[in-house]
């Protein structure tokens, strides 16, 4: 018997960046496929929504004419004004995946009250056209559903009935493929009790600089823990933007010598390596749709710290999180008392918790699903 003849899947991504950019790669480099990539630079989030199925429609109709057997695109694209302008486009199974999704995504408090309700329901219709809407976490998913019935909510009258019941149905949930083994765990052993513990325990920040991720509070209960006089250290990295929270400027000089290390590490052995030598990570994030960066950490050895909440109960256990900010200032001080004094180490092997998410466990899943779909469509 011959064998199958491999997928051929249009990928229209039109946010190349960040985390949207490393699960382009290991998706196209992992899924037994041939792909067409159609990628647009990841800035100006809301043009890039705006504009992006006009773009690839009128721009990219050469690559949009070839036989595909599935399309697969994420969830910056509106799938529902693509298939208008390339109708062609409607007859092959689609899947639209949710890195995030606007319904939920936190407004900043200076625009309180100013949130544009067209993007979240953009993709409200872009997941009902699609054949399967997948989200990154359950949190992910049960946040827009529940957003956007409100949202229909808000409708004066003629309010379309059966949208939200659609997505919920036919969604899945898929995680995102992290390439853990571009972080190796290096020694997850900690420092022996003594004087190599005087200075306190490195405290990790790893999150964008952006205001969602709540640097204010980090930075606050940091500055609650000096006046009590905690011996702890502090190494600051993850992504920066041109614009970014000024509790940064500010907390730098304060925290002064505790401060291990300072700015985005764009080298991913450089960042492995600062990950191997943290006791803790902390999020104080007031979104987070998956949770790369404490996974990745986590993976290194270090003792994660969450939020009761978000995506962050589908990873950690109880014992591994915190209910809001008082709780978060109790345990870190505990935390870091604890470990100056030798009495319990903070480095250890956790890669139980982040081998669900392995890039070789993961992606089967996506080849299956992909197989699936394009199964019921007759090959041209």
């Amino acid at each position: 018997m011959p064998d199958a003849p491999r997928l051929r899947i249009l990928y229209c991504e039109p946010f190349a960046t960040g985390s949207h950019e490393a699960f382009t790669r290991s998706l196209t480099a992992g899924l037994d496929a041939d792909f067409t990539v159609l990628t647009l630079p990841g800035r100006s989030w809301k043009w890039r929504m705006r504009g992006a199925a006009a773009w690839f429609a009128l721009e990219e109709r050469a690559a949009l004419a070839r036989p595909h057997d599935l399309l697969f695109a994420s969830s910056f694209l509106p799938l529902h004004e693509l298939f208008g302008l390339a109708p062609h486009l409607a007859g092959i199974p689609s899947i639209l995946y949710f890195h995030e999704n606007q319904l939920a995504y936190p407004v900043r408090p200076e625009f309180a009250g100013e949130r544009d309700f067209h993007f979240g329901f953009s993709q409200l219709l872009a997941a009902t056209v699609a054949t399967v809407p997948v989200f990154n976490s359950r949190h992910n998913r049960d946040s827009f559903c529940t957003e956007a019935a409100r949202l229909l909510a808000r409708l004066p009258d003629h309010v379309p009935r059966g949208l939200v019941e659609q997505v919920r149905r036919q969604s899945r949930v898929l995680p995102l493929p992290l390439d853990l083994d571009l972080l190796p765990p290096g020694d997850l052993g900690d420092l022996p009790p003594g004087p190599g513990r005087a200075a306190g325990p490195l405290i990790l920040w790893n999150h964008r600089w952006e205001h969602d991720k709540d640097p204010d509070t980090f930075f606050r209960v940091l500055a609650r823990l000096q006046q009590e006089g905690v011996h702890f250290r502090v190494a600051v990295c993850g992504e920066q933007f041109a614009e970014e929270p000024p509790v940064f400027a500010r907390a730098r000089p304060e925290l002064g010598a505790r401060v291990v290390h300072w700015g985005h590490l764009p080298d991913r052995q450089a960042y492995a390596r600062l990950l191997g030598q943290a006791q803790l990570v902390l999020s104080t994030a007031q979104h987070e749709f998956f949770g790369i960066a404490v996974l990745e950490a986590t993976h290194c050895g270090a003792r994660p710290l969450v939020p009761d909440r978000l995506a962050y109960p589908e990873h950690f256990p109880p014992a591994l999180r915190y209910a809001d900010d008082a709780d978060l200032l109790r345990q870190l001080g505990d935390l870091c008392r604890a470990w100056t004094a030798g009495d319990l180490d903070l480095r250890a092997d956790r890669r139980e918790l982040t081998a669900p998410y392995a890039r070789d466990h993961v992606l089967p899943r996506y080849q299956e699903l992909c197989q699936q779909l394009a199964a019921h469509l007759p090959r041209t």
